[in-house]
This record gives structure tokens, C-alpha cells and sequence, in this order.
């Protein structure tokens, strides 16, 4: 065996699982602190590792949980065992269905069809694991924004900007007035693997209660994806959806469920490099404020955003704003 990379606790967890005769690879992680590692057995097979260190091993309790609920419903990689810092799943590899959609577009949107129906299975389960979204969920998400992008990226002066505090209060307690399900929260393509022609979901541990089109919504435009799809495509998924839960009234609830998390992740790309001199995450703006403004393109009650909220965007202008906050 090779533990080069291991905690000593993973290696002996390890070794009682699969034996002495093994190799590990570490791989890039997420934004969390875990540590992750292809297994490489005898034979060929591999598995996926996961170690959580010591200040989030309340999280690995949580997965299990999460895990147990959604085993019989959702097409989750199979957790062949666990202790208190590690967990041993199947592996499934490291293409994503994103990463498909980029490579092959017509085969992309089928198997994003896939997802939209894996979806609506993945609903079936229950789980109180983590508490509900709320209206003062949404509404807090969306003052980030305010400060982050609005103000501290895009130089909007702070009396101004309380022109946005209603309109975000509205919106918040409009879709957590949606009809309620559950929710992965971060449903998106480079979360779904596609390994020997199936699709399996990865990091659903922070699942909850939330509005009915809120994973959709991600699925369909979260990085961009809304690019590769097309905007025929996109309504055409979004009937789908539709379809499969019996319901023809989505269409507004899911551009209201996507203007929120739009704005949202105007905060979060905004806040990574003023805060954490991430500046990459500047690149991601333009194709989220393009969501934005297809949102209020669908919502006319919505219009009075497009008076103070910034839409001109100027990557190159914002990169020197960000730069000159960190005194370069």
C-alpha cells in the first residue's frame, strides 16, 4: 500500500475495508476542507475516499443521513462504508455532465433531459436534515449581493442601492411562498457524473425544503450552462420538468426561483475576490448577469430592478476595482 497522502486514521479505516493491497491519488478538492482520494485495488477497480478532518466531522454524520434518505431514490454513488472521519463510496468517475455538454452538445442535452427526470425522483425522498429555506433566507442572500456587487464591486452609492432593498424583500417572499420540495441546493452539472452511460449525483449532504423549480433552476443555468443550451432548449427543459410533475403553472415560479439565485450568485462571485483575492470568479459574472436579464425579460412585475440594479458589466474595469481594494 502506498499512504503518502493519507491521514493515519484513513489508512487504518482503509486497510480494514479493502486489505493492505492498495494505492491512492489525492484530487482536487471542493470548497470545503475535506480531502478526497481515488482508491486503486488489485485487479483495476477503484473507489473514492473521502476524509473529513476534525472541525467538520459533524458534516460526515450529515452525509450518512442525507445518504440513507436518498439511497432509494436518487442515483447516488453506493457508500460501501464509513467510520467518524471517512467514507469508501463507488467510483464514478470524474466526467461530468457538464463537461459533456461542452464536448458534445446534442448528446449533452439529452442526458441533461436524464437530469431533469433524476431530479424529480430525487424529490421523492424526505429528509429533516437541514431546516427549510426561508423568505429571510433568500432576502439575506440577496443583501450580500447588495454589498458585494452592488456597492463594493460595482460602485453603487449606498443610498441608491436601499432603492433595492424592497424589491429584494418582494422577491424573497415570492418564491418562499412556492410550493415546497426537496431541494439538493446545488444541482448543476459539474455535480452530476456520468460514468458508463449513467448519471449519478454528487454532494447532496446539504439538502432541504425548498421551492419546486429552485434545483432546476440551477441545473439549467448555474455556470453558464444556459449558453450551451440555447434559450429553446432551456423552455423546452423547463416543460419537461412540467410535465413530469403535473403542474403547467412553472414557468413564472421558475424565473421568479432563478432571478433570486441570479442575484445570489452575483454576491458570491463578487465576494470571492474582494475578500479572497479570487479573481477568477469575475470571469463567471457576465454570463449571470445575462440570467438576470432574461428574468426580467419573463417578469415584468419585477421591472422597477432594472432602474438602480447595475446590468453593465465591464470585466476588465471590475478587475482593477478589485485589484485597487487589495492595493495592487
Amino acid at each position: 500500500m502506498t499512504n503518502d497522502y493519507l491521514p493515519e486514521d484513513a489508512v487504518t479505516f482503509l486497510t480494514d475495508f479493502v486489505g493492505k493491497e492498495w494505492t491512492v491519488r489525492k484530487l482536487k478538492g471542493d470548497a470545503s476542507v475535506r480531502r478526497y482520494y481515488r482508491v486503486f485495488l488489485p485487479g483495476g477497480d477503484t473507489r473514492m475516499l473521502a476524509w473529513y478532518p476534525t472541525e467538520v466531522r459533524s458534516q460526515l454524520q450529515q452525509f450518512v443521513k442525507a445518504y440513507d434518505a436518498v439511497i432509494p431514490y436518487g442515483p447516488i454513488p453506493e457508500v460501501i462504508a464509513y467510520s467518524k472521519a471517512s467514507v469508501l463510496q463507488r467510483d464514478v468517475g470524474d466526467r461530468t455532465l457538464y463537461d459533456l455538454l461542452h464536448d458534445d452538445r446534442q448528446e449533452g442535452i439529452r442526458l441533461y433531459r436524464d437530469a431533469v427526470k433524476a431530479l424529480v425522483e430525487f424529490q421523492q425522498a424526505t429528509a429533516d436534515i437541514n431546516p427549510p429555506f426561508t423568505a429571510d433566507f433568500f432576502f439575506n442572500e440577496l443583501e450580500m449581493t447588495r454589498r458585494f456587487y452592488v456597492e463594493k464591486l460595482m460602485g453603487v452609492a449606498p443610498e441608491r442601492s436601499e432603492e433595492l432593498v424592497p424589491l429584494f424583500r418582494k422577491l424573497a417572499e415570492t418564491i418562499a411562498r412556492h410550493p415546497y420540495v426537496l431541494c439538493h441546493r446545488d444541482y448543476h452539472g459539474q455535480n452530476i457524473h456520468v460514468f458508463n452511460g449513467s448519471l449519478y449525483v454528487i454532494d447532496y449532504q446539504d439538502l432541504r425544503m425548498g421551492p419546486d423549480t429552485y434545483d432546476l433552476a440551477s441545473l439549467l443555468r448555474d455556470r453558464g450552462v444556459a449558453r450551451l443550451l440555447g434559450d429553446d432548449k432551456e423552455i423546452e427543459l423547463v416543460g419537461y420538468y412540467s410535465e413530469l410533475r403535473d403542474d403547467a403553472s412553472l414557468r413564472g415560479r421558475y424565473f421568479q426561483t432563478l432571478l433570486q439565485r441570479s442575484l445570489k450568485i452575483l454576491g458570491t462571485f463578487s465576494k470571492q475576490p474582494i475578500e479572497r483575492g479570487k479573481l477568477h470568479y469575475l470571469e463567471f459574472i457576465p454570463a449571470t448577469i445575462e440570467s438576470v436579464d432574461r428574468c426580467l425579460r419573463e417578469l415584468p412585475e419585477m421591472a422597477g430592478l432594472r432602474r438602480t440594479f447595475p446590468l453593465e458589466f465591464d470585466l476588465d474595469a471590475a478587475t482593477a476595482r478589485v485589484k485597487g481594494m487589495m492595493g495592487e
